[in-house]
């Protein structure tokens, strides 16, 4: 009877290894953080996938046929989130800028506290694609990615909201001896970038 318990036992802990074989945590053995699929001069079926690897996150578009079209330079060290419409995502496609055209939307980490934002749109060559840039004319500053410098695992701090994109950060007083500021950043899209469209103050509860 004990060998027979024994087998039994043997035989539970094989099935249960191969049922979670599969289940690797993302970047222990499993790259894959999320995926989704978007259509390229109107051919349907590409494949967008949001990977991390030794160097880090990246994006890799792959064909129909499930060849490698594009990828992107590392994005950050780490997953992170976002928010779209409300929801938290990983990673998604829309038309944002309507020109039929969908955009890749991502983000990724940068450990401990900051998090970026990236958009990234077909390229004027239709092979592959380019980060809509985020601009501040205030302070000429033009980058590839939308920084927040206030993480919130959620993705709250990195949200499109009301056509507007914003950025949750410190804001610095001229004033080196006042206290930064926790503020909200927005950013909307104009032409072909992002423009900065102001600042506020995150309302504090009394």
């Amino acid at each position: 009877m004990k060998s027979i318990k024994t087998i039994l036992l043997f035989i539970t802990l094989l099935v249960s290894s191969a049922l979670f074989a599969g289940l690797a945590v993302p970047g222990e053995g499993n790259p894959l953080l999320a995926n989704t699929q978007i259509e390229v001069n109107h051919t349907a079926g590409y494949t967008v996938e949001k990977i991390v690897g030794s160097e880090g996150v990246c994006i890799k578009v792959r064909t129909p046929e499930g060849k490698d079209c594009w990828t992107s330079e590392v994005l950050g060290d780490q997953e992170k989130k976002f928010m779209f419409n409300g929801e938290s995502s990983s990673l998604l496609i829309a038309d944002i800028n309507a020109d039929a055209k969908p955009e890749i939307i991502t983000a990724a980490a940068f450990p401990p506290h900051n998090g970026g934002l990236y958009v990234f749109t077909l390229n004027p060559e239709q092979d592959g694609f380019v980060p809509i840039p985020f601009t501040n004319q205030q302070t000429n500053d033009s980058k590839s990615f939308l920084a927040a410098d206030i993480f919130q695992e959620s993705g709250q701090d990195l949200a499109f909201i009301d056509n507007r994109v914003r950025a949750l950060g410190m804001l610095y007083p001229e004033n080196e001896e006042a206290r930064p500021v926790a503020s909200f950043f927005y950013y909307k899209l104009t032409d072909n970038a992002f423009a900065y469209d102001g600042c506020e103050a995150v309302p504090v509860d009394n």
